[in-house]
């Protein structure tokens, strides 16, 4: 199926990371243009390097932190430089530390919003505007299932994540009249492949240090899944890709696409 995202013009934040490397990369061989905004711009380069060979006839590094509204700016600025435009906007920046709420450092709470939810209210602030002016444009949020149910290990992360919802539930609303549509993928846990842990120097050695637990946490998750396995970054980057389409995604705003085996069910 052509999901009409050829020539299409996709801002990543985020797109050299665990799913944001094979959401780029799944793009790219829908022959989309990409500009994969990072503070990481050597793994971010070898991912716009892979892009290009597998059908991306534009594809550039912007090193940006997420979490700095002049850095935002700069690569929207960025991609409308280099592209012309910003149909597709993803935003697949996060960062946790696992431990509950009553022994979470206090210090860890404002990088844990910044990051999760800040970093993204800053991005739907200044890309909104672009796509209510175009008239279309598709936002695609990266939620997470400890958004959805009880995550006693992850609370401020959930919290962010469960806000994030939300705010994507009410701005779907307000931008929706304006042919702009945004969504929320929220995947389960979902660990780096080979080649992500290989892409990242920090990666490796964090991987090896901690590898039997993270081991024996990943057996734990799997065997609570409906499904019995955690999912592959892939199937959260083939969500992406769904609502991105105005082919399979292009009636759907405010809506949740949760990728995580079934661990979240509504009852």
């Amino acid at each position: 199926m052509d999901l009409g995202l050829s020539g299409k013009n996709v801002l990543l934040f985020g797109g050299n990371a665990t799913i944001g490397r094979p959401t780029s990369l799944a793009f790219a061989k829908e022959g989309a243009n990409l500009v994969i905004a990072s503070r990481d711009i050597v793994t971010s380069q070898r991912v716009v390097d892979e892009a290009k060979k597998l059908g991306s006839k534009k594809a550039v590094v912007v090193k940006t932190d997420a979490t700095r509204w002049e850095d935002v700016e700069a690569a929207i600025k960025k991609t409308q430089e280099e592209l012309g435009g910003i149909d597709v906007c993803y935003h697949g920046v996060a960062w946790d530390v696992f431990g509950s709420f009553l022994d979470l450092d206090p210090k860890e709470w404002d990088r844990i919003i910044d990051v999760n939810f800040k970093s993204v209210l800053i991005a739907l602030k200044i890309v909104l505007p672009v796509m209510k002016e175009q008239r279309h444009g598709c936002f695609i949020v990266m939620s997470s299932v400890m958004g959805r149910k009880a995550a006693p290990m992850e609370p401020v992360y959930g919290a962010c994540k469960a806000g994030l919802v939300h705010l994507v539930h009410t701005l779907a609303t307000e931008i929706g009249p304006f042919g702009v549509r945004i969504n929320v993928v929220a995947p389960g846990p979902t660990p780096a492949i080979d080649s992500d842990i290989l892409s990242s120097g920090s990666g490796v050695r964090e991987f090896m240090k901690d590898m039997e637990a993270t081991r024996r946490r990943r057996e734990g998750w799997a065997s609570t899944v409906p499904l019995r396995k955690l999912g592959n970054p892939y199937d959260s980057a083939y969500a992406v890709l769904f609502l991105a389409s105005d082919v399979t995604g292009g009636h759907q705003t405010g809506q949740v696409i949760g990728v995580d085996g079934g661990w979240y069910m509504p009852h």
